[in-house]
């Protein structure tokens, strides 16, 4: 019997465990920096609703990620894995969602004036974002549930 062959299997296993520990080291470091991010990104998201500043037009969607100090790729993957959409339907949804509000609060106001109130300057951009969230115009939804 030779003793090498009975030391090649033990140095294998050696190896193999070192990969394996080396590979786990690298992936709770990574979930680590995941959760980092999370946490950063939910932060700075919720300072930006609370602050009211997704009803603001900003244009393009870099001035968004400069607002907030993020790069796209933390903002998609935390909305991704937040919210489940992307962060421009979140935004959409946070929208429709105050325009519901502001149309019961204030039956008087005209609903373009509310969709420019909330970012949404073109009447029938509104209309058409409103009616696929909800399935009804502004106007239609007000009236159903005004009742």
């Amino acid at each position: 019997m030779n003793l090498n062959q009975g030391k090649l299997p033990i140095t294998a296993l050696r190896i193999r465990i070192r990969r394996y520990r080396r590979v786990k080291r690298k992936k709770a470091e990574a979930d680590a920096i995941r959760r980092k991010i999370m946490a950063r990104v939910g932060k700075r998201l919720e300072r930006w609703v609370s602050d009211g500043k997704y009803r603001i037009d900003y244009g393009p969607m870099d001035r968004i990620l400069e607002e907030l100090g993020l790069t796209s790729d933390e903002l998609s993957y935390f909305c991704a894995r937040r919210f489940g959409m992307s962060f421009l339907s979140w935004r959409k949804e946070l929208r429709i969602e105050d325009a519901k509000r502001m149309l019961l609060e204030f039956p008087e106001t005209p609903a373009c004036k509310i969709g420019q109130s909330l970012g949404i300057s073109d009447k029938s951009n509104f209309r058409h974002q409103f009616k696929s969230s909800t399935g009804m115009t502004p106007s239609e939804w007000r009236k159903n549930h005004l009742k």
